[in-house]
């Protein structure tokens, strides 16, 4: 049984043959100026509000002949009734409407709120932009489409949380469904003749982690920016070619498609594709008097933002907590306990800023003997080191060679 049903919206609720529609014969009829109903609500006007506002009230006063006329009323509340009547839905059900930012969704989120919060039904609601005149703004608004809808869809599990593409553009469909599969939520549409519910199961769906280290580099440039595709290096240009699910192409500049944007920024991905390191005068001098053990250097970095993002191995992430010594009221940096390949340890004193999204690595040892020496002593966690520098592109090119 479901206990959340995230819903794209349209506006069948207030046109057609619905009980409330403004186009057909009826009580409603010309409450609103249906061609206004089309626009952008950043034009909603004064008189119109106050058009809406007459049209709530009046359509409120007809809530109770709701369940009378449960087949007219619109799409998405045909969804929910079919959903219960095949007693598929938990009886504190909660229904999250996403509306793209036009006057007549303006409209319908108020009605249909009304119509579901008065059988019980707890309604949370939300806007996207979506401008299908403008590629580029298309895409990005798709992009912000998808992370709301998968952070939609995340409130509650795969289990019992469903996606059901009702209204709105037909992309809308298309691209929930890529994100309801790739995070394992199923998908219901409703036949409208029957009013049987059909449930469409998510397929499998995942980016293989040696996909990503093999094309780093081209991910990160398509992420950042537009990429001339004439610029592209052959293998470059084949795997652009071969999965053009992530990567959308305008004329001849490249860039990661919306599904693409939404994909790399999930947890699993964004210890690669969103961090930024500042490196202090110590470590880059380390580092580049240690060229040979950069890459060594570089790999146990990302395994430290990984473990950052992900909150496991805590144990190795405050590491300064083994030392009694240490006087934790001096602590102005945490100790990282990374791992050994052999020949070196691995030991920083590091602090990582969530927001910015920036790790600040202040001290940097391979030496364990040294390092097992000055960490008792507080260096690097008592006091700043100077001078910290981006080095992120030179961190991305060097791990992935």
């Amino acid at each position: 049984m479901y206990h959340t049903v995230v819903m794209t919206c349209g506006i069948s609720l207030i046109q057609g043959k619905s009980y409330f529609s403004v186009t057909r014969d009826g009580q409603f009829k010309d409450l609103l100026p249906y061609r206004e109903l089309q626009k952008n609500i950043t034009e909603l006007t004064a008189d119109l509000e106050a058009q809406i506002e007459s049209f709530i009230e009046k359509a409120r006063m007809y809530l109770h002949d709701v369940a009378e006329h449960r087949e007219a009323i619109c799409a998405e509340y045909s969804m929910i009734n079919a959903l219960k009547k095949q007693k598929k839905l938990t009886k504190d059900v909660k229904v999250t409407l996403i509306f793209t930012n036009t006057i007549g969704c303006l409209v319908c989120e108020q009605l249909l709120r009304l119509i579901f919060e008065k059988e019980g039904i707890y309604v949370n609601v939300q806007y996207i932009d979506m401008s299908v005149s403008n590629e580029i703004d298309l895409k990005n608004q798709s992009a912000n489409y998808l992370k709301r809808l998968g952070d939609a869809l995340a409130q509650g599990d795969p289990d019992t949380t469903c996606f059901a593409p009702i209204g709105g553009y037909k992309i809308l469909t298309a691209l929930g469904y890529l994100v309801g599969s790739f995070l394992h939520y199923p998908m219901v549409y409703l036949h409208e003749n029957t009013q049987i519910v059909v449930e469409i199961p998510p397929m499998p769906l995942g980016i293989d982690e040696d996909f990503i280290n093999n094309h780093f580099d081209l991910l990160r440039k398509c992420q950042q920016d537009y990429v001339e595709y004439i610029e592209l290096a052959y293998d470059e240009k084949q795997v652009v070619d071969k999965y053009p699910a992530l990567f959308s192409r305008e004329e001849d500049l490249i860039s990661l498609s919306a599904f693409g944007i939404f994909l790399f920024e999930q947890k699993n991905y964004d210890y690669i594709f969103q961090t930024n390191f500042l490196l202090s005068e110590q470590v880059e001098r380390f580092i580049r008097q240690n060229r040979h053990h950069s890459i060594f250097i570089f790999g146990q970095l990302y395994e430290l933002v990984k473990k950052l993002k992900s909150g496991i191995n805590i144990g190795d992430l405050r590491h300064e907590s083994e030392f009694e010594r240490l006087d934790n009221k001096k602590l102005l940096f945490h100790l990282y306990k990374g791992s050994s390949n052999g020949l070196d340890t691995f030991r920083c004193t590091y602090k990582y800023d969530p927001i910015k999204k920036h790790l600040y690595i202040n001290y940097l040892w391979l030496d364990h003997k040294k390092y097992e020496l000055e960490v008792v002593k507080g260096i690097g966690l008592y006091k700043s080191e100077k001078n910290f520098t981006d080095y992120t592109d030179e961190i991305v090119s060097r791990k992935r060679k």
